[in-house]
Formats: C-alpha cells, sequence, structure tokens
C-alpha cells in the first residue's frame, strides 16, 4: 500500500506544470502584427509616434516564439531576412517589468538584448526596443 501512494503521488508531481509566462490564446498576441508607427524620441521626451510606410511584419506564435521579416535586435522598419526569437508574458503582479512581456532575439550579439512589448488598450501592439531615448513601433493586428 505504501508503495502505491508513493507512485500516485510521484505521477501527480510529474503531471503538475507551470503555465506562468506562457502564451494564450486570450492575450489577443497570437497572430500577425503589421507596422503603421513608430516613435523615436529626440531624448527630452517630446516624442510621438509617427505614422510610417513599411512591409515590416511581427507574428507571435503560439509556442511561445516569435518570427519578423528584418532585424528584431533593435529599431528598423526595413524588411530583410527572417529573424526569430523567444518571447514571455510578463504581466503579472510577480514580474519585475512594467511590460507585458519580453521577446529574446536569437540573433544579437549581446544575450542579454530584449525588446518589451505592450498590448495598448486601443488594440495596437507597441515595441519597445532599448535605446538612450526613447524609441518605439506600433503594429496594428492583421
Amino acid at each position: 500500500m505504501k508503495k502505491l501512494a508513493i507512485i500516485l503521488f510521484a505521477l501527480f508531481l510529474v503531471s503538475c506544470t507551470s503555465d506562468e509566462g506562457k502564451p494564450t490564446e486570450e492575450t489577443g498576441l497570437i497572430g500577425k502584427w503589421k507596422l503603421i508607427e513608430q516613435l523615436a524620441d529626440p531624448g527630452d521626451g517630446s516624442g510621438t509616434f509617427q505614422p510610417i510606410e513599411s512591409n515590416r511584419m511581427i507574428e507571435f506564435l503560439s509556442d511561445g516564439t516569435v518570427e519578423i521579416n528584418g532585424v528584431l535586435c533593435f529599431m528598423m522598419s526595413e524588411v530583410g531576412d527572417k529573424e526569430t526569437g523567444s518571447y514571455m508574458i510578463t504581466s503579472d503582479d510577480r514580474a519585475d517589468t512594467i511590460y507585458d512581456g519580453e521577446i529574446i532575439p536569437n540573433t544579437c550579439s549581446s544575450r542579454s538584448a530584449k525588446v518589451y512589448f505592450d498590448l495598448s488598450l486601443s488594440g495596437n501592439l507597441i515595441l519597445w526596443y532599448q535605446c538612450i531615448e526613447g524609441c518605439a513601433q506600433k503594429f496594428k493586428k492583421i
């Protein structure tokens, strides 16, 4: 009887997994997004998003990966070879970030490079790149 209890307990532990940080359909993040606006602040906080013509697209996949048709490590509107990365939802009370999530590109020279993202109330996706002054890109779901 003791062996049976140990086996059942072990099976219970193995079957438990955590879904923290994993993407879900409910977030509205999964799918393709097209670049529509770009923000480049001159360093004094006066920058605003400006419309931009670009074929830049980013796609969030349900397996926690992301694909973009261009450079993912820093802000660019040009398209090019596909780059990939992984992403994680971080918008909960235990996260140490104010963003909804973060992307870790596979191709940056620095493994600590991250791109942060927010899903705005208007339904747009905003990617925040690491730069001295504010720089970001706004995407619309297609």
